[in-house]
């Protein structure tokens, strides 16, 4: 098994967990993906329930590429999240035609439905990924996913069989594991990260207002101030669900979450990651289908490998997508 062993002065899980999406990287990092920049196509999928979901596809040069990858970001990222670009243009690099696909109510596409994101949202994301590989997959279909994102992408992978979604591969690179344990983290924990979510939270629910007055959450949301008070609000009046726990267990991939997998599954993630306790990893379901990939550094979603800000963990994910 491959090791990341990050250059010197990068073994901080902080400041590689920062390094991931932001300062001297985002520069380089659009540089390095600008083919898959350039080659880029804007699609609007539509459910079978009429939800609207927007992604870029890349096609690879190559007459027959090796089959269709799927990209998802992480929550408040999107497609052009800087850890997308790097596993994208490895991909592409790899033999792959790419799509990287928004979230609802994430990048620019807060007008495209009327009700709000939520992570229980599953059956939109899987059909939107059941789709991609009906209409612009190939061989071999590999579903890659960030934080949320890998949430989202072991929770697909776990349908895929008995949904009939023409996936023969999932990644997921630092998944959500137990959303009630994450969400403490983030409160708790070093107070950077929450204040990060909570501002990019509130950005994307004014956003979301603008084009749905009808929500009617503005006075609300300027006396909220943490992730806690943020999440009890929106799961209380704009959720099904009658408690947060009951929301972050719908979610929560632990215990029985990953038992009807059918396809080969690698989870990468670090010991050292500030928000995903790896101890939980031991709690997952036993099954020859899924395979860890545990690395000793690397923060949330990072493996920053050098001072070039060159992500190990995209190379990881174009080598496992045989």
């Amino acid at each position: 098994m491959t090791k990341f062993k990050p250059a010197l002065g990068l073994s901080n899980n902080h400041l590689q967990s920062i390094l991931s999406s932001s300062g001297p990287r985002t520069f380089l990092e659009k540089r390095r993906a600008k083919q898959l920049l350039r080659l880029s196509e804007r699609h609007i999928i539509t459910t079978p329930q009429g939800v609207k979901l927007e992604g870029f596809l890349t096609s690879h040069t190559a007459s027959s590429p090796k089959g269709l990858a799927i990209i998802l970001h992480g929550w408040e990222g999107c497609a052009d999240s800087l850890y997308v670009l790097s596993s994208g243009q490895k991909l592409l690099d790899a033999g792959y035609d790419v799509f990287r696909l928004n979230f609802r109510d994430h990048g620019d596409t807060h007008h495209l439905n009327p009700e709000l994101f939520n992570s229980a949202r599953l059956e939109e994301v899987a059909e939107a990924v059941k789709y991609l590989c009906a209409e612009f997959g190939g061989k071999h279909n590999v579903l890659c996913g960030y934080s949320l994102g890998g949430n989202f992408c072991l929770r697909v992978a776990n349908i895929a069989k008995s949904e009939d979604i023409q996936l023969h591969q999932a990644i997921a690179i630092c998944p959500v594991l137990h959303p009630q344990t994450t969400m403490a983290e983030l409160s708790t924990g070093f107070p950077i990260y929450e204040q990060y979510f909570v501002a990019k939270w509130k950005r994307s629910l004014t956003k979301k207002l603008r084009h749905h007055p009808q929500l009617g959450y503005g006075r609300a949301l300027k006396k909220l101030k943490t992730l806690d008070e943020m999440n009890l609000f929106f799961v209380d009046g704009y959720t099904h669900f009658s408690s947060r726990n009951d929301y972050f267990e719908d979610y929560s991939v632990i215990d029985d979450g990953l038992s009807q997998l059918a396809i080969p599954t690698t989870i990468i993630t670090s010991e050292d990651d500030p928000m995903i306790p790896a101890g939980h990893l031991s709690h997952l379901h036993q099954s020859k289908w899924l395979s860890i990939d545990l690395q000793a550094k690397g923060g949330h979603c990072a493996f920053i490998k050098n001072w070039k800000f060159e992500s190990w963990a995209s190379e990881r994910i174009a080598e496992l997508a045989k």
